[in-house]
């Protein structure tokens, strides 16, 4: 009895701790609308991975996001903001766009997102 008394007081910060790690749904103020959502493999060679790819509304505007979970995401809105993940080069230009997102999924949990085309797909 003892030893079940000391694991659940040892356990019991753990429990605490993984319940501050959860996101503030306030924190992710923008609202991406999944339009469709497809997996497979990206690259080639030794530089292949697996992709999940998203058409998406941001704001009204379409575009297409790249991530590396397995499987595809459920359509939908999804809180999101803007990763602090994804960078650009060091020396930007004022044309090229680098740009992530990351998605609040409904467990709380975070998907980073990197964009991967802007505009309407291709008929």
């Amino acid at each position: 009895m003892k030893n079940f008394a000391l694991a659940l007081i040892l356990l019991q910060p753990a429990a605490l701790s993984a319940t501050v790690d959860k996101p503030d749904p306030a924190d992710f103020p923008i609202k991406i609308h999944v339009i469709s959502s497809a997996s497979g493999t990206s690259g080639t060679g030794a530089s292949a991975f697996y992709a999940q790819i998203l058409n998406v509304t941001i704001d009204g505007q379409p575009a297409e996001l790249t991530g590396t979970s397995l499987g595809v995401l459920a359509l939908g809105d999804y809180p999101a903001r803007i990763s602090p993940k994804v960078h650009g080069p060091h020396n930007p230009n004022t044309y090229d766009i680098y740009r992530g997102y990351d998605l609040l999924m409904p467990d709380g949990t975070t998907r980073t997102y990197t964009v991967t085309r802007l505009g309407p797909t291709n008929p």
